[in-house]
């Protein structure tokens, strides 16, 4: 029974030579070489057996002399799973393998197999041969050593199998000896292998021998043989027939010409591979059916052979081998010849004379010489009079003669010229069916690429190209309408040759039927197809294909087939533009049938399409190229059925109908393209052509049809389900998507033809939705067709497990704002999701839903947070059916997972509003899983959206709790395992709090704990349990992690307790820390936060694990994360501290020592909260950019803070916790927080001011009162600590007042609370007075007495001022007065102070910090601080040095000679921003030579791009420069900044006149004039070339102005002309550039740019530059690393623009995201300069001309609907810049605000221009605006209303922008103020000073200045003086405003 037997050994066998495969190139290890020695002696052969000990080397075989051994199944099959696992073996196995391999080899001839048929494909004798051959091959490739063996053993194998083959039994050659020959044959042709001529000499001559003519009747005589011989053992008569039948069913007849057909190929496969031996590959061959011929051929057909051998045994067998392929080539032909019939697939007769001729024409190559007798028969083979007409056969003919033609050129051009007369002969073989599945015939192929090479290799230029146009004559000459004179071909002389040439192909054909010359034409299109491809060129491509074009239309039916046929193998390969000429023709010739057309080619033309459409794949590039003509074309024939049908009633349009519905064929195929994928972010032009394609399918009913009366449309439903599968969502949110339009005027439904057939559609409908048959019955047709195509694509997508998609038709605003049709949407949705529900528990049934339902719920899961409420709704609807319906959806952990990421993500978009309320993100990303939120910027609409969901989810949660809760808690610990927190300042994640409430709930299935729950009245959960298994898995993980680490030999990893780490390991790991330490202080450091995470626990599990205190790497566990000091390293470095304190409480001394340590060296070093690095000092000691806010710099700015104070507060929480853990009984512990405490507190001078640090500093003072009222200290102790603490306090208040930075109410929150909980100690602070303990105690010491005065001194002033920041606070939090928000905070301190009470609190404050003292002038609007304070600095002027704002109260008053006196120290005064200093030359101060002295040094010491800004006010300090310090000063700045020099220069000339015409002269002119001549005549070399170049340049472009005036009465494009013609001659210098941009250089000029600007007495122009400029890039993306500054990396880039202040500066200082876009103004002489052009922006003029209504309806148009992310950015841009230009304008009283000088810009910013009208003068004379600014109703309106979000977002950007002014009030006035004496009609002299310091409610606490700016928001909002002023310019100038 061992035929019965599996091959379970073999499957071992091959199943571990696929396994150890993979590791072939690794090491091997003892225990696996002993393995597979053990698996090699276990093989056995013949003489293993014993049982044949007689056979040697040098035997003969063939004869019957050997005896033959038994060998059973199972051996049989161990052997060949050997010589499979043979290869797969390490190198050092091979010595051992081949000799394994040959012996097996050498065996098979003697081995009698059973006689059994337990095998499938071949039998085991015909395995056993191929498996040993391919291994001996495949291995002596590689090593090259045992190639001798190997060849010698298959040689002698050969042998001996031919000589079996002829001298065994019958029986014997049929069941073994033929099989184990053709598994010989197969491993021959198949594994590559370089043999060499002697081998093939070898191996041929005993293969020769089987091609004889007795050989063959031999083996064709063996089965009548054994038919006589086994009589009637009818048992091993059936065994024979059932074998061979076998053979045959695989094409594989044990015959005798099957034999002698092997042999063929064999010999010339190995002949081939000897004379082209560079085929082989380097490593094992991989196995492939006939690889080896195939390459080897190829080989052939690439290259000649060189040379041949000389050798005579090689010729010999070489002629032989000729001799004997013709012999049989011969006979079989004459046997054929005098057949009756062609003789039959079995006998292998056409097979064996291909293979003839291959291998003869390979020996003529050998012997290197062309044997004429082939050459003749393939000649006398490929012609009319061939003797053969097999399609096998005269391919194998063609293939020879290139091989021969490669070898042999001279033959090329003869060869050329009789194919061609075979091709175009009417041979049989050529006829076809152009159906989509079949292919070209072979021997047309293989005669283009013989051909081709005949072509390539003949002598001749352009031989190729006149070929082609030959046989496109025979195309041509075959056309039925050729022979008309003029109907085909227009003869000119120009053509008369190719006319000629025609009309002989015509003559040649005259004698031939019809049918005859159909098929030339048919394999002359193939053929010219076929050589176009070869020739492998684009241009012979597009040629052909243009030339096949012309003749596609005009040729007969069948030709036109062929030509369509073959035009897609040319599209595979064409260009892109040729591709789109083909599939346009196909859509010509589809696009024009109608029923009357007599063509049938039509059809073969769609077959085109679709075959064109399944091969694409060749071409993905062109996916969407020819879906688009496709849809294009499925969209015109369905408008053409429909006008015809409306023009003509009575037509039948059902044929035309069904070619229409045949055009899905192609559209599906291409669709089915897996690498196709249309995504939902498809062009509106690609949803449109599916929107259109699905209408049509509706509106023919095709969705719809019943296929079961026309079974040959069975293929329609679900060719439409593939393609709704693939559709895109047809409706678009965007706002240009007309679909709402589209469903009344549809240009695909013609009305004519719909109002006859909607009644039945909308009957259908009625049927689907019958609720709603009333709304129905009120549709359009086009609404209907749409409601129809919406629930025949969903129900198809849905029914395939795509349900998201149908949330998607509720996304339009145009479809939701038609009540009806959303209402019979909704129906329809409701209808799609009951189907949906049906089919999917179909589905469910049969345990087969799709695959896709998971990503589609996910899907859902992210549209129920839609910005639109109906699709929001849609998707939750959905959602919850689904899950409630089929509740074990979610034991699917991906969509669990995504449902608590989006929990997490949608808590992160509510908490946006607490942590930047000024600047919502609209958009949410989870890494894990991959998924990205878009949500609106309504922070209502948000926390129902989360609510929702939260509700939804706990319900389904419940669900899955009671269905499958070890499924559900698996995941919830999954995700729990995964969602690591990086740092300890990450807030709360929603998704993790649920899966822990979830994975510790009790679900109905503990039926015993809810019993007992129930009984105890009260909840019990599973936390014990929960958090057991999270971390025992967590635990094991890390295990098994740790055993991989583990070195080798270890194996009991988890056995009895932990073993201390050893000291080696130990100081490896001191060692990696020691050198991350070093790396970091180096800035080199490329350690990531994981691996730094992983460093720190493991030390951490070192020492807790050590029984004895390791110090030095105690004090590495702490100085790593020091070093780094960023939030995510000290947070790992507090995570393992609290372990290692928790764990090994005897360490907390050292551990806290060491903390406290490194904190004190943050002192040292300048880092955290100590490093005033980010210290503000005013934005007027900044220079001025002229670039728009950006928002980005403020996210940068603030992200730099927190990551730079983050660590210590992070590292106070644990102070703090320690702190009260150690209070109460660990001493040294209290008293290194008393060290830490004062050691801070004295370094208060270095900790940061920056509005960020509040935080940090204030709870450090909290940690520093705590630590004092916790010690037990002497009173000259507590009194020195409790000083320092309160001079640290104060010193906060040396500073300016400051807001807060950014928009972050959490960070004020916090920031409120700390104060307030700082005020309540200072309220209770009181000294207690404990005995002294020092060992320093004298009589002297201070009384405690004396101590408690001291406190009170400065906890008053404390008080005060801490209560004042509370109060400032809560104002900025609360800057409208929102009731909504809280209420302010009302401070007691200050309202009980006398005046008394305030000089002492200056006074005290003095003596701490005189900066405290000046600035409690600027907190209190009290006027016995401003005259205590006044009094301080003038008596105590030295102290003050320092205080640049202290500066005001020494020079307030220059005439009393006391402080004349003072004035000595204004060479050591702290230097003032420059505006300041330079109001120290006006008149008011007398020129005092010590004031002006210290002016020019401050101006001097200022850098020249700060000065730079306030050239204007420098100039005009030159009228009271009576002592030279400015013009001396301007100098010497000169002589630095050449960019300084020319706008001084330009300046100056500008100023030396009061008018523009330059007629009036101003008083300072000389003084001018005599500036700018010292300037010029001081430049020289560079610079005096660089201001010639630039003056000279830009002297050029202003001088187009000048040339411009005759032209002004002129047209516009008479002045544009001139003003191009003068461009033109601008020639652009290097290094000049705008005096507007002086940080850019000029690189271009466009000079096609210039237009004409209206003027009635100037001539301006605008033009455009190219400007090259040179900006930062801040790189602060190093958030994984450790050791990267928290300061970013700047580098710079260039980049190009076309040309198109202070306020931003402020705004900025303040993190405060308002807008605004400063552009330069620069004059260069009188009457003449340059303006900065807004670039990319409209104004509301021009809206108003193009007839947009209003702001909203042109941003709805611009950005998309209101509900479009984009659009929400666009308002809260102009809600920003609104806030900003609101605040200038009602301070610097900007008028003449009509429309023209309002813009958009393209980012949805209002941006002001044109401010010549401001403070006390408006247009006309005349103030008619507001005093506030213009605030209209449709500004209003685009906010969003009075009362919405985005309108008190507006009034608190506004409120807040004003107060971030008033502290500089000062500055901007003194800005002013230098340019009063200028005459400009702006200024009024002092009262417009006056008015403008009112403007800013100097007088005004915060609240109080709050309520003021609100109440001009009120007064602005619609006020009736704008409108009027807008109706004003509208009749006057023609400007709109509605």
């Amino acid at each position: 029974m061992d035929c019965l037997e599996i091959n379970v050994r073999q499957m071992i066998l091959c199943d571990l030579s696929a396994n150890i495969e993979d590791f072939k190139n690794e090491q091997p290890t003892p225990d696996y070489l002993s393995a597979i020695d053990l698996i090699t002696s276990k093989v056995e052969t013949r003489t293993r057996s014993g049982e044949d000990s007689t056979l040697e080397n040098g035997d003969v075989c063939g004869t019957e002399k050997q005896q033959r051994v038994f060998m059973s199944n199972s051996r049989i099959q161990c052997n060949i799973g050997f010589a499979e696992l043979a290869i797969s073996l390490p190198d050092a196995h091979v010595e051992a393998t081949v000799p394994v391999l040959v012996d097996l080899l050498r065996d098979i001839p003697y081995i009698d197999f059973d006689h059994c048929l337990a095998w499938e494909d071949w039998a085991l004798p015909d395995q056993l041969v191929f498996k040993t051959v391919s291994a001996l091959l495949r291995i002596s490739s590689v090593h090259t050593d045992y190639r001798k063996t190997a060849t010698d053993a298959i040689v002698q194998f050969a042998e001996c199998i031919a000589s079996m083959l002829q001298a065994g039994g019958s029986m014997d050659i049929l069941t073994q000896f033929a099989p184990a020959f053709h598994g010989f044959y197969r491993a021959i042709i198949s594994i590559p292998f370089s043999w060499t001529i002697s081998e093939w000499t070898s191996l041929s001559s005993h293969l020769n021998s089987l091609l004889s003519a007795e050989a063959v009747e031999h083996f064709n005589r063996l089965l009548i043989d054994i038919l006589k011989a086994e009589g009637e053992d009818l048992d091993r008569i059936h065994f024979v027939q059932t074998h061979l039948s076998r053979y045959i069913s695989r094409g594989r007849p044990l015959s005798g010409y099957f034999i002698v057909c092997c042999v063929l190929e064999a010999q010339w496969t190995t002949l081939a591979q000897a004379l082209t031996p560079s085929h082989v590959r380097d490593g094992y061959p991989e196995f492939a059916e006939a690889a080896a011929a195939n390459r080897a051929w190829q080989s052939l057909l690439r290259q000649p052979v060189e040379e041949t051998s000389d050798d005579e045994d090689y010729r010999a067998v070489v002629g032989k081998t000729m001799e004997n392929t013709m012999q049989t080539f011969t006979s079989l032909l004459i046997q054929i010849e005098e057949m009756d019939a062609e003789p039959s697939e079995d006998s292998y007769a056409w097979e064996t004379m291909s293979e003839s001729l291959k291998l003869a024409a390979i020996c003529s190559v050998a012997r290197g010489e062309l044997d004429n007798k082939l050459y003749a028969r393939i000649k006398l083979l490929l012609s009319d009079e061939s003797p053969l007409s097999d399609n096998l056969v005269q391919e194998a003919a063609l293939k020879a003669t290139a091989i021969l033609v490669r070898n042999f050129p001279e033959i090329a051009l003869r060869m050329a010229g009789h194919l061609r007369r075979f091709i175009t002969s009417p041979l049989p073989i050529f006829e076809f069916e152009f159906a989509a599945g079949t292919r070209t015939p072979p021997p047309l192929v293989a005669a283009a690429k013989c051909l081709a090479l005949c072509l390539d290799l003949a002598p001749g230029d352009d031989i190729g190209m006149s070929y082609m146009y030959s046989l496109l004559n025979y195309i041509a000459a075959t056309n039925k309408d050729s022979y008309e004179s003029a109907a085909f071909i227009n003869v000119n002389p120009a053509d008369q040759a190719d006319y000629s040439a025609l009309y002989s192909v015509e003559t040649g054909l005259r004698g031939l039927a019809e049918d005859e010359k159909r098929l030339i034409g048919i394999s002359t299109i193939s053929v010219v197809t076929r050589l176009a491809l070869e020739f492998d060129g684009e241009e012979v491509v597009k040629l052909t294909i243009s030339m096949l074009l012309q003749r596609l239309r005009s040729a007969e039916p069948t030709v036109e087939a062929a030509i369509s046929y073959n035009l897609v193998d040319l599209a595979l390969a064409a260009p892109e533009s040729a591709f789109i000429d083909i599939i346009r023709a196909f859509s010509a010739i589809n696009r024009s049938a109608n029923p009357d057309d007599p063509r049938f080619s039509n059809n073969m033309v769609l077959a085109a399409q679709t075959r064109l459409a399944r091969e694409l794949h060749k071409r993905p590039e062109l996916y969407e190229v020819y879906l688009v003509e496709l849809l294009t074309l499925f969209s015109d024939k369905g408008v053409a059925i429909q006008n015809l049908s409306a023009s003509n009633h009575h037509a039948k349009i059902e044929d035309m109908t069904e070619q229409l519905a045949s055009l899905l064929l192609p559209i599906d195929a291409l669709l089915s393209h897996s690498d196709f994928d249309i995504d939902s972010d498809a062009t509106q032009s690609i949803v449109n052509l599916f929107r259109n394609m699905w209408f049509l399918c509706v509106l023919f009913q095709f969705t719809a049809a019943d296929t079961k009366d026309h079974p040959a449309m069975a293929w329609q439903k679900p060719a439409l389900a593939r393609i709704a599968v693939k559709t895109p969502p047809i409706v678009l949110e965007k706002a240009h998507d007309s679909i709402a339009n589209d469903l009344e005027y549809n240009p695909v439904i013609r009305q004519e033809y719909v109002e006859d057939i909607i009644s039945k559609h909308r009957l259908l409908l009625q049927k689907h939705i019958p609720l709603r048959a009333t709304e129905v019955r009120g549709l359009f047709p086009g609404q209907i067709i749409f409601l129809l195509t919406m629930h025949d694509v969903e129900s198809m997508r849905s029914a395939a497990g795509l349900p998201s998609s149908l949330v998607s038709y509720f996304t339009n605003n145009g479809l939701n704002a038609n009540a009806g049709l959303a209402h019979c949407m909704e129906a329809v949705a409701e209808k799609v999701i009951r189907g949906s529900l049906v089919d999917l528990n179909s589905q469910a049934s049969q345990q087969s839903l799709p695959t896709e339902l998971s990503q589609e719920l996910r899907s859902l899961v992210v549209a129920s947070t839609h910005r639109i409420a109906r699709p929001r709704d849609i998707a939750s609807k959905y959602l919850d059916r689904l899950i409630t319906s089929f509740p074990s959806l979610m034991c699917d952990p991906p969509l669990v997972i995504a449902i608590l990421e989006v929990l997490t993500l949608l808590r992160q978009a509510c908490e946006n509003e607490f942590l930047d309320e000024d600047n919502p993100t609209y958009t949410f990303t989870s890494e894990r899983s991959n998924i990205t939120l878009q949500l609106t910027d309504d922070y209502g609409a948000r926390k129902q959206i989360l609510a929702q969901l939260h509700r939804d989810t706990n319900r389904w949660f419940e669900l899955a709790l009671g269905r499958a809760p070890l499924e559900l808690q698996t995941t919830l610990q999954r995700h729990l395992a995964l969602n690591q927190v990086t740092s300890a300042s990450d807030l709360s994640d929603l998704g993790s709090s649920i899966a822990l409430d979830f994975g510790r709930a009790i679900g109905p299935i503990d039926r015993k704990l809810s019993s007992l729950s129930n009984m105890l009245s009260t909840k019990m959960d599973r936390t014990k349990l929960f958090v057991s298994q999270l971390a025992s898995k967590g635990y094991f993980v890390g295990e098994a992690a740790g055993y991989n680490l583990a070195p080798a030999g270890t194996h009991e990893l988890g056995a009895g307790a932990p073993e201390p780490t050893s000291p080696h390991e130990v100081n490896i790991i001191k060692t990696r820390m020691s050198e991350h330490i070093r790396d970091i202080r180096r800035k080199r450091s490329s350690l990531t936060i994981q691996n730094l995470r992983r460093l720190l626990f493991r030390a951490a599990a070192i020492l807790i694990s050590s029984q004895k205190c390791d110090y030095d790497l105690l004090h590495y566990l702490v100085a790593l994360p020091f070093e780094s000091f960023t939030p995510s390293t000290v947070s790992a470095g507090v995570e393992v501290w609290s372990w290692v304190i928790a764990e090994k409480v005897d360490y907390e001394v050292a551990l806290t020592s060491e903390i406290t340590s490194a904190w004190i060296s943050t002192i040292k070093h300048g880092r955290g909260m100590f490093s005033t690095s980010l210290n503000a000092n005013g934005p007027f000691c900044h220079s001025v950019e002229y670039s728009p806010s950006d928002r980005e710099t403020i996210s940068r700015i603030a992200s730099q803070a927190t990551r730079l104070l983050t660590p210590h507060n992070l590292i106070l929480k644990l102070l703090v916790s320690r702190l009260q853990a150690a209070r109460y009984r660990k001493s040294s512990i209290m008293h290194l927080m008393q060290r830490l405490a004062l050691t801070s507190a004295r370094a208060h001078k270095h900790m940061s001011t920056h509005p960020l640090s509040r935080e940090a500093r204030f709870c450090f003072l909290l940690f520093g009162f705590e630590t004092l009222r916790s010690s037990h200290l002497d009173t000259g102790c507590e009194s020195q600590l409790r000083s320092s603490l309160y001079n640290a306090s104060l010193s906060w208040f040396s500073v300016r007042p400051q807001w807060t930075y950014g928009a972050n109410r959490v960070q004020l929150d916090v920031d409120i609370k700390l104060l307030s909980e700082v005020l309540s100690y200072l309220q209770a602070d009181v000294v207690r007075g404990y005995p002294v303990i020092s060992s320093l105690h004298t009589a002297q010491h201070s009384k405690a007495t004396q101590h408690v005065t001291a406190l009170k001194a400065l906890n008053l002033p404390l008080r005060v001022l801490v209560d004042d920041e509370i109060s400032r606070l809560t104002v900025w939090v609360n800057a409208c007065n929102d009731p909504k928000r809280g209420p302010d905070h009302f401070g007691t301190v200050d309202k009980t102070l006398t005046d008394n009470s305030w000089q002492s609190i200056v006074r005290n404050a003095w003596q701490v910090d005189p900066a405290v003292a000046i600035f409690l002038t600027e907190r209190f609007n009290v006027a016995s601080v401003h005259s205590e304070a006044s009094k301080l600095v003038r008596s105590n002027t030295r102290e003050a040095l320092d205080i640049p704002e202290g500066l005001r109260f020494l020079i307030s008053d220059t005439t009393q000679s006391p402080i004349r006196r003072d004035l000595k120290y204004l060479v050591a005064w702290a230097p003032v921003p420059p505006v300041i200093a330079i109001t120290f030359f006006e008149k008011r101060y007398q020129n005092d030579p010590l004031l002006l002295q210290y002016a020019h040094r401050v101006l001097e010491g200022h850098p020249v791009d700060l000065t730079f800004f306030f050239v204007p006010q420098v100039v005009q300090a030159l009228r009271y420069d009576d002592l030279g310090y400015v013009a001396r000063f301007i100098f010497e700045t000169a002589k630095i900044s050449q960019l300084f020099c020319h706008q001084i220069i330009w300046n100056m000339m500008a100023n030396c006149y009061k008018d523009d015409a330059a007629e009036l002269e101003d008083p300072l002119k000389p003084t001018l004039d005599k500036m700018v001549d010292l300037l010029v005549e001081s430049l020289s070399g560079e610079a005096k070339n660089f201001y010639q170049r630039e003056f000279g340049f830009f002297n050029e472009v202003t001088s187009i102005s000048g040339k411009l005036k005759p032209f002004i009465k002129k047209t516009k494009p008479e002045k544009k002309a001139k003003i191009d013609e003068e461009m033109n001659k601008i020639r652009v210098e290097v290094g000049v550039y705008l005096p507007s941009n002086p940080d850019g250089k000029v690189v271009d000029i466009d000079k096609k740019s210039g237009r004409p600007l209206q003027s009635h007495a100037k001539a301006p122009f605008m033009a455009t530059f190219k400007v090259r400029k040179v900006r930062p890039i801040m790189s602060d993306d190093n958030g994984d690393l450790v050791g990267d500054d928290p300061q970013a990396q700047i580098a710079t880039q260039e980049y190009d623009v076309w040309q198109q202040a202070i306020f931003k500066n402020i705004f900025t200082s303040v993190g405060l995201t308002v807008y605004l876009y400063p552009y330069r103004v620069t004059a260069t002489a009188p009457g003449c300069g340059v303006i900065d052009v807004v670039p990319n922006a409209t104004s509301r003029d021009e809206m108003g001309r193009a007839k947009v209504n209003d702001l909203l309806d042109f941003f709805v148009a611009k950005y998309g609907g209101e509900d479009t992310v984009e659009f929400q950015k666009a308002r809260l841009n102009f809600i920003q810049s609104m806030a900003a230009y609101s605040v200038v304008c009602y301070i610097l009283q900007v008028k003449d605000r009509h429309n023209g000088n309002i813009m958009i810009d393209g980012e949805g910013h209002i941006v002001h221009i044109d401010f010549g009208f401001l403070f006390d003068i408006g247009p006309g004379g005349v103030k008619f605006e507001p005093n506030s600014f213009k605030l209209t109703h449709e500004m209003v309106i685009l906010m969003g209303g009075r009362y919405s979000q985005g309108y008190q977002l507006f009034q608190q950007l506004t409120v807040k922008a004003f107060l971030a002014i008033r502290p500089h009030a000062d500055q901007l006035v003194s800005t002013v103020q230098l340019m009063l004496d200028t005459g400009l009609p702006s200024f009024k002299g002092e009262p417009t000073i006056k008015r403008l310091r009112d403007r800013f409610a100097l007088g005004l606490n915060e609240r109080q200045a709050a309520d003021w700016m609100m109440a001009i928001i009120r007064n602005a909002h619609e006020n009736v003086r704008s409108t009027a002023y807008d109706e004003f310019q509208r009749l006057q100038n023609g400007i709109p405003y509605k």
